[in-house]
């Protein structure tokens, strides 16, 4: 299973309040109508983003059992094709995609509702290595140390998952290496329960940094639009 992750900003004629209403109301219905290999869809709309340098609206989550899924098999006839693409004008400015492995290091224990607005806080951050290692390194550090090191000293999580880019769909694109999720019951276990100790902040902002080179945080509404 391939994991697409598309980075979305509006058009600059709309507010975000207008594209995220055009994005779940209009959009989502024709996606699942007319990509018929979607296999999972999760749209996260920004709510915050308050260490990020680039303003994104939206985040999406799409699910494929191969890339080529993606590549040639995204619409359902030509005519869903032209459809998709006269809808995604009304609302896109512009996106990044990247394709990713999903590694799932701590299941959230409630259950999913289509379409609704999922319960909790979650917050996004794509991940760039520190230049002095290369992307295998990273991605080593990162599942093998720091993941256990997050999972013992983020006491407040509720579901966890690293995804890992594999490619980026164009490479004009920023290099990102990977993208965590960090999922948290409500505003107060993600104040109070980031971090277990004093001691355990600074041992997740010490290994933080023997392998991160940049990253960036985005609050969002997650809703998840298709499960198979």
């Amino acid at each position: 299973m391939v994991k697409l992750i598309f980075l979305c900003r509006r058009r600059a004629d709309i507010t975000h309040e207008q594209y995220a209403g055009l994005l779940l109301n209009s959009h989502v219905p024709l996606a699942l109508k007319h990509h018929p290999t979607l296999r999972r869809y999760v749209v996260d709309i920004v709510e915050h983003s308050p260490t990020a340098e680039l303003e994104l609206d939206s985040i999406g989550e799409l699910f494929f059992e191969s890339l080529d899924d993606f590549r040639q098999r995204l619409y359902d006839s030509d005519e869903g094709r032209k459809i998709i693409g006269r809808d995604v004008e009304q609302f896109m400015g512009g996106a990044q995609a990247y394709a990713t492995t999903e590694h799932i290091q701590k299941r959230s224990a409630g259950s999913e509702t289509i379409g609704a607005r999922t319960a909790g806080v979650k917050m996004v951050c794509p991940v760039r290595r520190r230049p002095d290692m290369s992307h295998a390194d990273f991605v080593d550090h990162w599942l093998g140390t720091h993941v256990p090191l997050a999972l013992k000293h983020h006491p407040g999580l509720s579901k966890y998952v690293t995804n890992v880019v594999d490619a980026r769909l164009d490479l004009n694109d920023p290099d990102i290496d990977g993208f965590a999720e960090l999922h948290f019951a409500n505003r107060e276990a993600l104040a109070q329960g980031m971090f277990d100790s004093p001691d355990g902040e600074r041992i997740i902002r010490a290994d933080i940094e023997r392998f991160i080179g940049r990253t960036a945080a985005y609050l969002v509404a997650e809703f998840v639009e298709k499960i198979v």
